[in-house]
């Protein structure tokens, strides 16, 4: 083997280390943003029930059961933490699922929710 095939494999081995270590940064990063982890990205409630930017575990809490019979478009407005960008991005554009949603909860609550 030539001095600079080992070079040329010496670099590929690093790079291969490097890319894998990444991965495993991205990985863990992923890990630690619990995928049952939710933030709601709608608007407030009256009286105090829910408050824009809760994060909840374990997916809809169960004493806006009520609110949700009501107004079933809530649920829509708990989103992933880990997509709360995207969903802030979608809640943005014109006639998407999230800006109907939250209009819906708009009207919900000047309905009297």
């Amino acid at each position: 083997m030539d001095k600079e095939q080992e070079k040329r494999e010496a670099t590929e081995s690093k790079t291969r280390r490097a890319i894998t270590a990444t991965e495993k940064v991205a990985q863990a990063a992923k890990a630690a943003i619990e995928p049952d982890q939710l933030i709601y990205i709608g608007p407030n409630l009256p009286g105090g029930r829910l408050a824009k930017s809760l994060i909840v575990r374990d997916g809809f809490p169960a004493h806006l059961d009520d609110v949700a019979e009501k107004a079933p478009e809530i649920r829509q407005l708990f989103v992933p933490v880990a997509e709360l960008a995207t969903s802030k991005v979608a809640l943005s554009v014109p006639g998407s699922a999230l800006q109907i949603a939250y209009a819906a909860v708009i009207a919900a609550v000047k309905g009297g929710i």
